[in-house]
């Protein structure tokens, strides 16, 4: 019997801290089976899915990383996950969702705002700004940001009225969308 979890774990980058959370769980015997680990300004994110042996506790999960969040000044919780918990809960069509353009506040918001008032399911989010892109009037360079969305389409929603939507949107945002379908048969 195995039982699933998730951990997480805040820390300043720097070279070795994939490999030393996840020699933790190999020498464990727990199994990774979903992840997400990205820097962030100057510091490193990860989250990771995993299963365990069931005779692995709360207690002892937390005292293998002990150690570990000590010596790489981390910052690692670990949280017990309950079947109802670990069932994906798909609502929709997968759908990819790229925005790109001047750097601006409000992008996230707006975006992320029009996509939950259509009932639109953000799986994953990403973003990225640059130090530097398209010249302005006077020489100096605006910095660019992209957006990258992974969403799920209510099967109700067609995806023209949400990419007509999207387009009236960047025109007041002063940005570029793509929206496109992610299904396995049309990647």
């Amino acid at each position: 019997m195995t039982r699933s979890w998730i951990l997480t774990a805040l820390g300043k980058d720097r070279p070795g801290i994939v490999a030393s959370v996840t020699k933790v769980l190999f020498r464990l015997g727990c199994n990774l089976e979903d992840s997400a680990m990205t820097r962030l300004g100057g510091e490193f994110a990860v989250m990771l899915l995993f299963t365990a042996p069931g005779q692995l506790s709360h207690t002892q999960l937390d005292q293998a990383f002990r150690p570990l969040a000590k010596h790489l000044h981390l910052s690692c919780h670990v949280k017990d996950l309950t079947k109802e918990e670990r069932v994906s809960h798909a609502r929709g069509k997968p759908y990819l969702l790229s925005v790109y353009g001047a750097d601006r506040a409000g992008i996230v918001y707006r975006v992320s705002d029009l996509l939950a008032r259509s009932g639109i399911n953000i799986t994953d989010l990403s973003t990225h700004r640059t130090t530097g892109g398209r010249r302005a009037k006077g020489g100096s360079a605006k910095p660019l940001y992209l957006m990258l969305l992974e969403v799920e389409l209510p099967v109700r929603l067609a995806p023209g009225r949400l990419a007509s939507q999207l387009q009236r949107l960047a025109r007041s945002l002063g940005v570029e969308v793509s929206l496109r379908s992610a299904d396995a048969d049309v990647l």
